[in-house]
């Protein structure tokens, strides 16, 4: 018994020993992911726990960043409260942000839960390694997190000590492109990015991220919010529930289903709504790049809008000196100039993403807004190896590659998607059985929305995403959910 005793021991040893070694280096490694939008919640989360006094703390995903003014805010509530800006990226989950905010929250204080209309951030969805990249070298703020969630960090976390060692051992500190860096985040915890005053979607919005309130209310979750509001409550902290801010274009409830989602929603949460579903809804020039993030103007009218509900809950008198100002003009709207080719075709392995228009009678399209979207592929060129998609038809952008799109394309090896294209829609490739690579050109990759999933359903297993060498695709907010299928490639030399 003893000599089993004596070898289980030993194995332990074995075991564990390196296992201490191998968390040591890593968590004494530069963290890889500081200068990534995830790299911007150790700022957040030391606001949060160093504000001292009465807060008013906004919960939430990157709908906040993206939808907030805090100064603005700031200025119309007063010296009484400080405003707290914690919203950051729905991949952490709305779980994650309240269970990592609760011990900060104090008497007197003022939670506002604000996720997304979406059935992610309305769940217990949680990201292990997400958080690890978060919280890289403040490990400690995960010991609030449920038993289960501490479990999936622990499940994630050989792999991500993994991905820091090979990162410290190239001397690689992910560097971003484009508005998802910690440094687009501001003092206030607000996105503060100067390319971001228009709407840049397809049309203004995104076909991939319809909006609905249609089974949204998901027990769990509300059991769980109901628990972090009786927790509030016992320190005699107040907690209201309202919504990040939502692209009207993209809503594909009637007022009426809104308005039994919202009638059953106060039924089923112990804290009272801010407002009405309504006041969180917000015409297509006021966002960004996705339904959720508002542009520069529209932060100012979300801010304007979120002071008039704060200050009625609270008792104060409902005005405020915020200016509303109008939302700017779509870029999608403009048209883009297409040299005249004299009748020679680009070869494939000179083009460099420019506008294009030497093959834009292979397709059919379908007109919307402004733009067009390819629809389909001409009879008689299903045979095509290989293509350059059109950037320009019948005197507006062609912009969009929608559903089954090429289907019958059996043959197609290689396409090049230009710097005008702004959706790929779910199985936008399916039947490309051959299909080897997919060219895009946009060197943001947040440009180009791709579905949340299926972007290749139906499309050759073994195909591959070539993104420019200097594109922001893989910590970008959008794409890095095919980070598997990349390969990247000089924009000099396609092939």
């Amino acid at each position: 018994m003893k000599k089993r005793l004596l070898k289980l021991a030993v194995l332990l040893l074995i075991l564990i020993i390196p296992t201490v070694i191998f968390t040591v280096v890593s968590e004494a490694l530069p963290d890889p992911y500081q200068k990534t939008y995830l790299g911007a919640f150790d700022e957040k989360y030391e606001m949060l726990y160093e504000t001292k006094g009465k807060k008013i703390v906004f919960i939430g995903g990157s709908g906040l960043p993206f939808g907030l003014r805090t100064d603005l805010l700031q200025q119309e509530i007063g010296d009484d409260y400080t405003v707290i800006n914690y919203g950051l990226y729905a991949t952490l989950g709305t779980k994650f942000m309240m269970d990592t905010a609760r011990d900060a929250i104090g008497k007197g204080d003022i939670v506002i839960l604000c996720p997304e209309l979406s059935e992610q951030t309305f769940s217990l969805y949680f990201n292990g390694e997400a958080a690890l990249q978060a919280t890289d070298g403040i490990h400690a703020s995960l010991s609030s997190l449920s038993l289960g969630n501490k479990i999936s960090t622990f499940y994630q976390y050989f792999g991500y000590s993994v991905d820091k060692i090979g990162y410290a051992a190239n001397a690689t500190i992910l560097d971003p492109e484009g508005v998802y860096r910690a440094d687009s985040i501001n003092e206030w915890g607000d996105i503060d990015y100067a390319d971001r005053e228009n709407n840049i979607m397809n049309n203004g919005y995104d076909v991939n991220m319809t909006i609905t309130t249609d089974n949204l209310l998901n027990q769990d979750f509300i059991d769980y919010v109901n628990d972090f509001v009786a927790d509030c409550k016992d320190k005699d902290a107040e907690v209201y529930f309202g919504f990040a801010p939502a692209n009207l274009a993209a809503l594909r409830s009637s007022q009426n289903k809104r308005a039994e989602f919202e009638s059953k929603l106060k039924d089923m949460i112990n804290c009272p709504l801010l407002g009405s579903v309504e006041d969180y809804l917000f015409e297509k020039g006021y966002f960004y790049d996705t339904n959720f993030h508002l542009n520069a103007s529209g932060a100012v009218a979300f801010t304007h809008q979120i002071t008039l509900l704060l200050k009625q809950a609270l008792g104060m008198e409902a005005i405020t000196s915020i200016e509303v100002p109008k939302a700017p003009p779509l870029l999608s709207d403009i048209v883009v100039d297409v040299p005249v080719s004299g009748g020679d075709l680009v070869p494939f392995d000179k083009y460099n993403g420019e506008p294009n228009i030497d093959y834009a009678d292979w397709f059919t399209y379908r007109k919307e807004g402004n733009t067009y979207t390819i629809t389909g592929v001409k009879a008689e060129h299903l045979g095509m190896s290989e293509v350059i998609l059109p950037s320009v038809y019948d005197g507006k952008n062609v912009t969009a590659l929608a559903e089954n799109a090429l289907l019958g394309c059996t043959d197609l090896v290689r396409i090049h998607i230009g710097t005008t294209y702004k959706s790929l829609e779910k199985a936008a490739f399916n039947g490309c059985i051959s299909l080897e690579g997919i060219y895009l050109y946009e060197t943001d990759g947040n440009r180009i929305a791709p579905p949340l999933t299926g972007l290749l359903d139906g499309a050759s297993r073994t195909v591959k995403i070539y993104i420019p060498e200097d594109g922001n695709y893989v910590a970008g907010y959008t794409w890095s959910r095919y980070e598997d299928k990349f390969e990247t490639f000089s924009k000099e030399d396609s092939q």
